[in-house]
């Protein structure tokens, strides 16, 4: 109990005070009925990326690699996770790709029948996140077919009007970001300006939190490449809203951060599209870069991105990347997220990923499920990534679905660049609190054929476990602490340490709902604990 306590101290004394008032403000039932009518809809000239198929008949839909039948199962049916509830009222489906020519009445048949099954205010789909993207599925799909009749125009001007009355200022980041995108999609679809409380609100909320969530470096401040993909489409879609909002509308500010997000997104998507898997991340949510490139240059905005440099420390987000015609590298070495919204960190301090030739060779265990289950949580543990567990505890605390206590900071970051080799390393005081108060320093040396990794573990007699995860492609032989890699065209790398190593079975998750078997080098031992493992490949 005591313990569990501490933890709960620790999570909530980040969170900033407007998240806690607005916690309890959100027990306070709202005073807002359904209005019998909506303002005049404004026509927009409107591009946005399509998505993948996720229905062909408009009844069996499928999310997260699981198919169900709305027609039996209903719009919010507890048996269903919460996630795939949501990926259902979001309405992604009315972008879908190469969608059928008599699909349209089938769409505009199931806004009906959300309208019809969802009353005014209640259940899943009326929480204010996917409201806002439904909201903004809605105006898209209208944009591309006018195919919104009267009801379904006064429904989503109702959906507006509840949003907007109880953004989620309890929660900040991406989730308050997609309110306001959804409230200024509603002001330049229905010809809202600053006379409107609505523009006012979205237009304060936007202009804020355009500083707050985008880095110097470019990066989005919750440090997930999936969500940072995202944010750049949501950026994308902002900025083709300006010409039918005020002239106060921040459009010079929206494309400033758009080309340098794409820099960082550059450096933390692999050559074959896939995103390194860092925080909550997985492949096949966000547009591809050169989805999220071609929608920018179609719309008049061009990246320069920075190809020069072979390695980029993004001081502000915390990544060191490497990468010229041979490798990839991608070091964690910043810190969880925000402290008052690490919800969608992972105790990672320290781990990396690394591509070979194009192949994807070490890398963090991947995301395939949110909520509040026990692989849930062994997935945002230590134990999932490319780094040191110490006393079978992660880095960081974290907990329940989107949970962090105690975290590690990350510090004494030290680079040292020339010629010839490329050296950084960091330290981080994540297991201080266990006995022997433990400290992790590791360091990378980047040569011309090889990577040397130096792991040193302070403390007395705490059990150490250094894991490298492989991709699933890699194919690993282990003789006598010789590693090989290889896959079905090759030859690839080979790794050596100065401890003895054992390669285990384990899973990797790349996507939502799904499972990959793939293997993890281990190396065991107990602190004081020091390593030097080096990783060499074939020119």
């Amino acid at each position: 109990m005591l313990a569990k306590a501490i933890r709960l101290y620790h999570t909530i004394k980040y969170l900033k005070p407007k998240q806690i008032v607005w916690r309890i403000v959100n027990f306070i039932p709202r005073f807002i009925s359904a209005s019998t009518s909506y303002p005049d809809v404004k026509e927009i000239d409107f591009k946005f990326i399509s998505k993948i198929r996720l229905t062909s008949d408009y009844d069996n839909f499928s999310f997260l690699n699981e198919t169900h039948q709305l027609s039996v199962l209903g719009w919010d049916n507890s048996s269903l996770t919460k996630l795939w509830r949501y990926n259902l009222h979001y309405f992604d489906f009315l972008r879908q790709n190469n969608d059928t020519k008599d699909s349209f009445e089938k769409q505009k048949t199931v806004i009906h029948n959300w309208i019809r099954e969802n009353a005014f205010g209640k259940g899943t789909g009326w929480e204010p996140y996917p409201t806002s993207l439904r909201i903004i599925n809605w105006i898209k799909w209208h944009l591309k077919t006018k195919g919104l009749t009267d009801d379904s125009k006064l429904s989503l001007w109702n959906q507006v009007r509840w949003l907007a009355s109880r953004p989620e200022y309890h929660l900040l980041g991406n989730h308050l970001f997609v309110n306001a995108k959804a409230m200024l999609f509603a002001c330049a679809f229905f010809g809202l300006d600053n006379h409107s409380n609505i523009y006012r609100k979205a237009l304060g909320i936007l202009t804020n939190e355009l500083d707050e969530q985008f880095l110097d470096d470019g990066a989005h401040f919750e440090l997930s490449p999936m969500y940072h993909a995202l944010a750049m489409e949501d950026l994308l879609d902002l900025y083709q809203l300006y010409s039918a909002l005020p002239a106060s509308y921040p459009s010079n500010q929206i494309i400033e951060k758009y080309r340098q997000g794409m820099n960082w997104l550059s450096c933390m998507k692999y050559a074959n599209d896939e995103l390194s898997h860092f925080n909550d991340c997985a492949n096949g949510i966000a547009p591809s870069f050169k989805e999220l490139e071609d929608l920018g240059k179609s719309i008049g905005i061009a990246i320069n991105l920075d190809s020069e440099s072979k390695f980029i420390h993004f001081a502000e987000s915390g990544f060191a990347v490497f990468k010229d015609r041979n490798i990839h590298l991608i070091a964690d070495i910043g810190q969880i997220g925000p402290d008052y919204l690490p919800g969608h960190g992972h105790a990672d301090a320290l781990s990396f990923e690394l591509a070979i030739k194009g192949h994807r060779i070490i890398v963090n265990s991947g995301t395939s499920e949110y909520g509040m289950s026990s692989e849930r949580l062994r997935q945002r543990s230590t134990s999932a990534h490319s780094t040191i567990e110490v006393d079978n505890q992660s880095s960081s605390e974290v907990w329940s679905g989107f949970r962090v206590g105690r975290r590690a900071s990350v510090s004494e970051i030290r680079i040292f660049e020339d010629n010839q080799v490329l050296e950084f390393s960091a330290f981080h005081d994540g297991y201080s609190r266990l006995a022997g108060s433990p400290k992790h320093r590791r360091k990378w040396q980047v040569n011309n054929d090889s990577v040397e990794i130096f792991d040193e573990v302070s403390g007395n007699k705490n059990l150490v476990k250094l894991r490298l995860y492989f991709h699933p492609e890699v194919l690993v032989e282990n003789n006598d602490n010789c590693i090989s890699l290889s896959t079905s065209t090759g030859n690839l790398a080979t790794i050596t340490s100065n401890q003895n190593c054992q390669v285990v079975s384990t899973s990797y998750h790349d996507r939502f709902g799904s499972n990959k078997k793939n293997y993890c080098l281990v190396i065991g031992g107990s602190t004081p604990f020091s390593s030097r493992v080096t990783i060499s490949w074939n020119l």
